[in-house]
């Protein structure tokens, strides 16, 4: 019986088929954190014609002024009791370093000076 589900498990790996999708090296995106030296690479990755397309690019130029927020909502606090379920917590309580919520949060001139740089644009207009 050993022997039979040893050769079942072998024979398995051995037919694990390949995924195409996993082979491919997408490309870098460009950002203020872009290294010069990434951008004298070859490129490696040819886009299918779809993802080229002049209406996928309008509509993609058009959606880079859309702050998140707006579609997504606002993000939530993590509260890792919820994601974790246990009986007892395992989670010791968190120290003033890490206390966001109080004068280490990011203020509303913060906040409009990160979306101002992002090029959002408010759903007013």
């Amino acid at each position: 019986m050993a022997a039979r589900a040893k050769a079942q498990i072998e024979a398995s790996k051995q037919q694990v088929p390949e995924i195409p999708s996993e082979s491919i090296e997408l490309p870098d995106i460009n950002s203020e954190y872009s290294d010069s030296e990434d951008e004298d690479r070859v490129r490696t990755f040819d886009p299918p014609d779809w993802a080229q397309s002049p209406e996928l690019r309008h509509a993609l130029q058009m959606q880079s002024t859309v702050n998140p927020d707006d579609v997504f909502g606002a993000i939530r606090p993590l509260r890792m009791e919820e994601i974790f379920r246990t009986r007892q917590s395992r989670f010791r309580a968190r120290t003033s370093s890490a206390n966001w919520s109080g004068a280490d949060r990011l203020t509303v001139e913060e906040i409009r000076d990160y979306e101002r740089r992002m090029g959002f644009q408010s759903r007013a207009s």
